[in-house]
C-alpha cells in the first residue's frame, strides 16, 4: 500500500500548537550505537473497541479540570506519520478488540475500522476476545477487509471452513536496506475468548504458555532472534508469559485497557498509571523482557523504541506512551457551565505548557483526509439511530423497582450469564432518560445509556456488596426523595433512610436458582457485574475500586448489551417484583414488600 506523507508544515498548525507539536517530534530515547547494531520502533495500539472518534476526558491541566477530546483514527493519523517521519524502522502493530463498542461497529460490522486501520498502515493485528462476538464469521470478514495478518499462535482453526488457515501463528518481518534485520512477531489470544464471546464450537484455544513456547522455537530453528509476543492475555498475563517462556524481547499487550507510564507525570494530569513503560523483567534465562500497553479507546499510542546486537540480545530501550489530545480545551464557567477556552487566551497558553512539559501527553492536529473518510461513515448512523429496537408497552419513568434502569439490570446479568454472574448493580445516574410507550428506537437506547461504560465482572463477598450499597446510599441521600437510589437485578434490600450512615441496608438478600430469595452471607463469595464507572469507584463505590479478587473488564458496552436484550424480549415493559425497598425519614414506607425466602 503507498503511503501518503504528512508534511511538516501539515503538522505544524499556526499559532501557539506550533512550538507544541515540535515537542511532538521529539522522542526521549537511546542513540543506536554504531556497527552491527539494529534499532526498531515499535508503534502500537490496543482495544480500540470502534472508537473512530475521538472520546472526551476531563485531565487536570493548569490546575484545573479541562474537558478535552483524546485519540480518534484522524488525529491518530496525523501521531502514526509525525513517527514515520523520525524513524527509519518502524514497526505499527494492533494487540486486539479492534472491533465492538459503538455505533460504528453496530452499523457497519468492523468495516469501518479494517478501512482505518488500513489507511493508517497497520502491519500486523492479534485477534482478541471481541473478533468472535458474533462468531467466526465475524472475524471472517474482517481478514476478508484487511490488508495486514491477524496473528494469534494459541487460536486454532483448522476444523472451521471460515477461518482455517487464515490466522496464522506469527509473521515475519525484514527491515534494513538489504532485509537482513528479521523481527518475528507472534499472537497469542486470551483462552477465555470461548467464555468472554462466541467463537463456535470448532474454534480451540490452546495454552498461551505452550502455544507461544512452541512458536518461539520454531522462529529461532529459522535464524530469527528478535521476537515480539503480540498478546491480548491482559497486562499480569504479559508478566507471566515473559517469566515463563525463554527466547522473548518484547511483549505489546491489550486485553486489560492497562495505561502505562511514569505514574506521577499521569498524576499531575489526574490519571491513574498502574506500571511502568516498559515494564522491565527478565526471562527464565535471564533475558531482558519490554512489557507494553497502550490502554484503550485510541487516546494512547505507544511507542517503544529498542536496540538490539548483533546476536538479537536487547542492549538499550527507551519509549513512552503519548496521550494524544485535540487542540480545544472546555472549563467550567462561573456558573458552572462549561465554555471553550480562548485560543491564544492566557489560558489556554498555560494549559499548552502544562500539556507539553507534562512528558505523556501531545496535541496533535487531526489528518484533514481522514475526517472527510470519518464524516462519509458518520452521516448514515444519523438514519440509523431511527431504527426501532422494540416497543414498550407503556410509560416507564425512572424509579428504584421501575423504568429502564432495573431492565438495563437484568440485561447486564443476561449479557455476562455464561460468566456465572449472579448480582447486578448500576447507579441511578447512568441512566439519564425515561421511555415513553410505543416505539423504542437505537437513539433512544443511546439516550438512556449515552456514556458506554462497559460490562465489568468481579467477585465480592456479601459483607462487600452490603458495603458498596451502603456507599451508594450514602451518596445518593441528599439528593431528595424522588431520585432513585440504585438498579439492581438478583438481589433485594430495604433502605431505611433514618437510619445512620453506613447502616441503611436491611434485609439483603439474593435471589436463588429456584426463583426466591435468601439472606446474602457475608462471608461467602457473590460474582456480580457493574458498569466501568462503578468499578472505577464512581457515585462513592469505594468497595467495588478497591475490591480485589477476580475482576474482568468484558469490554461489552452497557448500551448494546441492553439493545441485544431487548430485542431478545421484543416486548419492553416495567419489571414485575419488587427489588428495593424505601423506608422514608417519616418512617411510613411505599407500600411495598420484600420477597420472602424460599
Amino acid at each position: 500500500m503507498v503511503r501518503k506523507t504528512l508534511s511538516p508544515a501539515k503538522l505544524l498548525k499556526a499559532g501557539s500548537l506550533a512550538g507544541l507539536l515540535l515537542i511532538s517530534l521529539f522522542f526521549q530515547g537511546c542513540a543506536s550505537p554504531g556497527g552491527s547494531s539494529f534499532t526498531l520502533d515499535v508503534a502500537h495500539i490496543n482495544d480500540t473497541h470502534s472508537h473512530l472518534e475521538p472520546v472526551e476526558l476531563t485531565l487536570m491541566l493548569d490546575n484545573a479540570p479541562t474537558r478535552v477530546e483524546a485519540g480518534g483514527f484522524p488525529r491518530l493519523e496525523s501521531a502514526i506519520e509525525a513517527i514515520r517521519m523520525k524513524e527509519k524502522n518502524v514497526l505499527f502493530l494492533h494487540a486486539g478488540d479492534a472491533v465492538q463498542g459503538t455505533l460504528y461497529f453496530t452499523k457497519y460490522g468492523g468495516k469501518a475500522d479494517m478501512d482505518f486501520l488500513d489507511l493508517l498502515g497497520l502491519d500486523v493485528i492479534c485477534p482478541g476476545n471481541h473478533e468472535f462476538d458474533k462468531g467466526p464469521a465475524l472475524l471472517a470478514g474482517l481478514i476478508g477487509m484487511a490488508r495486514f495478518p491477524f496473528v494469534s499462535s494459541s487460536i486454532d482453526s483448522s476444523a472451521d471452513p471460515q477461518l482455517s488457515g487464515r490466522i496464522v501463528p506469527y509473521v515475519i518481518k525484514t527491515f534494513g536496506a538489504s532485509g537482513r534485520e528479521r523481527v518475528g512477531i507472534i499472537g497469542v489470544t486470551t483462552p477465555d475468548t470461548p467464555v468472554l464471546s462466541s467463537p463456535g464450537p470448532a474454534i480451540k484455544f490452546e495454552d498461551p504458555e505452550t502455544a507461544v513456547s512452541k512458536t518461539v522455537e520454531l522462529l529461532k530453528s529459522k535464524g530469527i532472534d528478535k521476537i515480539i509476543v503480540l498478546s491480548h492475555l491482559g497486562y499480569k498475563q504479559d508478566i507471566a508469559l515473559a517469566d515463563e517462556v525463554p527466547g522473548i524481547d518484547v511483549i505489546v499487550g491489550g486485553h486489560s485497557h492497562t495505561l502505562l507510564g511514569d505514574k506521577q507525570a499521569f498524576s499531575a494530569i489526574g490519571m491513574t498509571a498502574e506500571g511502568d513503560y516498559p515494564t522491565v523483567t527478565k526471562g527464565p534465562t535471564g533475558e531482558t523482557v519490554l512489557i507494553v500497553q497502550a490502554w484503550k479507546w485510541t487516546a494512547v499510542l505507544g511507542e517503544l523504541k529498542v536496540t538490539f546486537d548483533k546476536k538479537g540480545r536487547i542492549t538499550a530501550w527507551s519509549g513512552r506512551p503519548r496521550l494524544i489530545l485535540g487542540e480545544t480545551f472546555m472549563r467550567k464557567d462561573a456558573e458552572g457551565r462549561y465554555e471553550r477556552v480562548s485560543e491564544g487566551s492566557a489560558g489556554y497558553d498555560a494549559i499548552l505548557q502544562v500539556i507539553g512539559s507534562s512528558g505523556v501527553a501531545v496535541v496533535y492536529p487531526e489528518d484533514h483526509e481522514a475526517r472527510k473518510k470519518l464524516a462519509s461513515y458518520a452521516a448514515p448512523l444519523k438514519t440509523f439511530m431511527s431504527e426501532v429496537v422494540a416497543n414498550a408497552a407503556g410509560d416507564m419513568g425512572r424509579g428504584d423497582n421501575s423504568g429502564p434502569g432495573p431492565v438495563v439490570a437484568d440485561s447486564m446479568l443476561w449479557k455476562t450469564a455464561e460468566l456465572k454472574t449472579r448480582i447486578a448493580i448500576l447507579n441511578a445516574g447512568g441512566v439519564r432518560a425515561d421511555l415513553a410507550a410505543g416505539a423504542v428506537t437505537v437513539g433512544d437506547i443511546h439516550e438512556v445509556l449515552p456514556f458506554d461504560d462497559t460490562l465489568v465482572v468481579m467477585d465480592l463477598t456479601g459483607a462487600q456488596i452490603r458495603q458498596a450499597l451502603e456507599e451508594g446510599v450514602d451518596f445518593m441521600a441528599g439528593r431528595g426523595n424522588d431520585s432513585p437510589y440504585v438498579y439492581v437485578s438478583g438481589i433485594s434490600f430495604m433502605i431505611d433512610e433514618a437510619s445512620q450512615k453506613g447502616q441503611r441496608i436491611e434485609q439483603l438478600k439474593v435471589k436463588k436458582t429456584d426463583g426466591g430469595y435468601a439472606d446474602i452471607d457475608p462471608g461467602t463469595t457473590y460474582r456480580i457485574v457493574t458498569n466501568s464507572f462503578l468499578a472505577g469507584g464512581g457515585d462513592g463505590y469505594e468497595a467495588l475500586k478497591k475490591a480485589k479478587g477476580y475482576r474482568l473488564d468484558t469490554g461489552f458496552i452497557d448500551a448494546d448489551a441492553f439493545m441485544e436484550y431487548i430485542r431478545s424480549l421484543g416486548a419492553l415493559s416495567n419489571p414485575t417484583g419488587i427489588r428495593i425497598v424505601v423506608k422514608k425519614r417519616h418512617g411510613r414506607k411505599k407500600g411495598l414488600h420484600l420477597p420472602e425466602a424460599a
